[in-house]
């Protein structure tokens, strides 16, 4: 028998080659376990895909259980789970760790499922990514999202913040949260306060790219003075609209580059539209309510 061969994973007995294994899904890279969710069932089973949990939070549970149990080797690697159920409503205090949350199926005409709630997640829930989800809020005067260190290393990608139900205040509230990825996202409806605020504490190697903030909001993106940034943080390629700022950067931390900004302010004569160090900026268009359109930082021709 091959060396290959012989180094092999699997859960708590080899499996299959460790070549084959790493291979396959770059994306995820090598799976731990899988858990299946459909709010669609009557009756709750055991998060099998022919036997799916009812609720999120059971899938959430059983994931924690698994990725700790030291027989199953998994503290390194990740478990998915995967959620169809047309919209489910629930308001989630946990997390799972080491996960990727999969949104599967569609309803009416999302090719998405939907989650309803305002989550505010408690003790640990590091490195939780989510995929394909539509976040419906409530009637709740607070973010959709509420996150802390406790659960630092949130991903969203492909996901839709609907502030169309409700008061909202924020789609997404970040304190001393670093590693926090917003990829490929709508917020759409309204948002009183902001897209997104991030307040004191670490924020470092924040990512906010290729979004389309197109709700309605007073500021776009909050970064308050005691925010903090020990690794790069950006916003990027994003296409922002804002009643106010688009972009309100207190703590003159972000790298903001590419942007196309647009603002109900007056900009004819004033930076109205816009807060954030321009050392730090490059290539961002910004239009307002004046009909004048211009480039931030200001274009120079050198004599």
């Amino acid at each position: 028998m091959s060396i290959e061969k012989v180094r092999t994973v699997g859960k708590n007995r080899a499996t299959m080659p460790l070549s084959d294994f790493v291979l396959k899904d770059g994306l995820f890279g090598p799976p731990a376990d899988e858990f299946y969710v459909d709010g669609n069932v009557l009756v709750t089973g055991r998060g099998t895909a022919s036997h799916p949990f009812k609720t999120l939070a059971e899938a959430i549970t059983a994931s924690d259980a698994s990725i700790t149990l030291a027989a199953n080797r998994f503290w390194a690697r990740r478990n998915r789970i995967y959620v169809v159920g047309d919209t489910l409503t629930e308001t989630l205090v946990k997390f799972p760790t080491k996960c990727d949350i999969i949104g599967c199926g569609s309803y009416d005409a999302n090719t998405m499922p939907g989650l309803v709630g305002h989550h505010v997640p408690i003790g640990e829930s590091y490195g939780t990514r989510w995929f394909n989800f539509k976040f419906n809020s409530v009637a709740l005067a607070a973010p959709i999202f509420t996150l802390t260190s406790a659960s630092s290393g949130m991903e969203f990608h492909g996901c839709i913040f609907d502030g169309n139900s409700g008061t909202m205040t924020i789609g997404i509230q970040a304190t001393a949260h670093p590693g926090l990825v917003v990829n490929d996202c709508d917020f759409v409806g309204t948002f009183v306060t902001s897209y997104m605020t991030f307040g004191t504490g670490q924020a470092g190697r924040t990512r906010i790219t290729n979004n389309r903030m197109l709700g309605a909001t007073a500021i776009g993106i909050v970064a308050g003075s005691g925010m903090t940034s020990s690794w790069h943080s950006l916003i990027d390629n994003n296409i922002i609209y804002a009643v106010g700022r688009t972009i309100d950067d207190d703590s003159d931390l972000f790298f903001v580059t590419n942007n196309r900004l647009m603002t109900d302010a007056n900009i004819a004569t004033t930076t109205a539209g816009y807060d954030f160090l321009l050392a730090r900026s490059s290539g961002n268009i910004l239009t307002g309510d004046s009909g004048v359109a211009a480039e931030v930082p200001f274009a120079v021709d050198a004599e």
